[in-house]
């Protein structure tokens, strides 16, 4: 792979505990490598790439870096600071022979966009485009390109044997999914294959609420009540906090910058948090009506906001806690936050239908009906469920 000007910097276990270093390429990129990120001896390069990387995405800056060995990763989060333009809000990445995807977490600081990464990579910028939702309906996973409306078949199950009721995305654009009636966790890579990594041993156990924190490279979901967590791969599966008498957890979601796991509790009608080591547990919000089951949970951590479903009501919070409004109402049974627009993605079992909608509630439209089936009989519907963006 050629590339333009190569700055690099050979970092040791020792020398990253002695405070890090940092790298400043073309333009002003800038990579702050932190004590103790390196393990290994590793050199590490910073260079303007010229080829190697996947076709550029519409709307994306023409400078890619090359932040090198593509595929190296860190015990602690790097910083990197991208100059950008007004109109540049997203920066993306991809590893050679994969596809772009965007970084999740990226807030802007002036004229730059900056953003913590476990990886090293392709990276540009990028101005918003149009989001692609991935959802679970009935035995299949989708992908809607809400640009044109076009339906894309995932994964295809088999109506009466499969039902997706949690999905999630990571950074390398791969795709896991619950699926309800097997009890399994699976995963759809890049190139197209698919593989089970995890069954529950408890028939009835219902995993669901998945979430990806690929910073550290873990899943949380909940399972049989309690909050889980395991390695991307499945392995390494234990238990996220202790179950308390009484709890039941219902949806998982992650601020992996911010070091946060948030979860919902239908057996308490709490909205919880916790430190990523499980410390510092604490009740965000609790439901004033008993039988609210607070459920399908969304972190938009830029705008520092959480919105969660309870009852027929889709709420709003500050993420730190605090009062909490009603921002849309319906069946509500899972939910994604499209930051870059501030636009709600959800899933509505009693319209079995897609619906979008601005963070105060306006603009709420149908944007993807669930066709009928016939297995179960007439007028049963797939009942939508799970929704994340890639």
């Amino acid at each position: 792979m050629r590339t333009g000007l190569m700055l690099a910097v050979t970092l040791s276990a020792c020398s990253a505990l002695d405070g890090g270093r940092t790298l400043t390429g073309p333009g002003g990129v800038m990579v702050q490598v932190p004590a103790g990120a390196v393990k290994a001896p590793a050199s590490l390069g910073l260079a303007v790439a010229t080829e190697g990387f996947p076709a550029l995405p519409s709307g994306s800056g023409s400078t890619v870096i090359a932040l090198t060995p593509h595929g190296q990763t860190f015990a602690v989060p790097v910083t990197l600071t991208f100059p950008a333009t007004a109109s540049q809000t997203r920066l993306l990445t991809a590893q050679p022979g994969g596809a772009w995807a965007p970084v999740a977490g990226v807030r802007r600081m002036g004229n730059t966009l900056v953003a913590e990464v476990s990886h090293f990579s392709f990276f540009v910028v990028s101005e918003p485009s149009a989001p692609r939702v991935v959802f679970g309906d009935g035995w299949a996973v989708r992908e809607l390109d809400v640009s044109d409306g076009g339906v894309t078949t995932l994964v295809d199950g088999v109506a009466g044997q499969n039902f997706v009721t949690s999905v999630a995305v990571d950074d390398q654009r791969r795709v896991y999914w619950f699926d309800n009636a097997t009890d399994a966790l699976s995963r759809l890579d890049a190139d197209g294959s698919k593989r089970v990594l995890y069954t529950s041993p408890q028939a009835t156990s219902n995993p669901e609420g998945l979430a990806v924190d690929t910073m550290h490279g873990q899943l949380f979901w909940a399972e049989g009540g309690t909050v889980m967590r395991a390695q991307l791969d499945g392995s390494g599966r234990t238990p996220f906090v202790a179950q308390t008498s009484g709890a039941f957890a219902s949806s998982v979601a992650v601020d992996a910058a911010g070091g946060f796991v948030y979860w919902t509790d239908n057996g308490s009608d709490t909205v919880n948090r916790a430190a990523l080591d499980g410390s510092g547990r604490m009740v965000l919000h609790t439901a004033p009506d008993a039988s609210a089951n607070p459920r399908a949970l969304a972190l938009d951590v830029s705008a520092q906001l959480l919105f969660w479903a309870e009852g027929t009501s889709l709420m709003r919070a500050p993420l730190a806690g605090g009062p909490a409004t009603v921002v849309a109402s319906g069946t509500i049974t899972s939910l994604a936050v499209d930051a870059e627009s501030q636009q709600l993605y959800w899933t509505d079992n009693a319209s079995d239908a897609l619906i979008r909608a601005k963070y105060d509630g306006s603009g709420l439209t149908q944007v993807y009906s669930s066709p009928v089936w016939s297995p179960a009989g007439p007028g049963n519907a797939t009942n939508p469920q799970g929704v994340t963006l890639r």
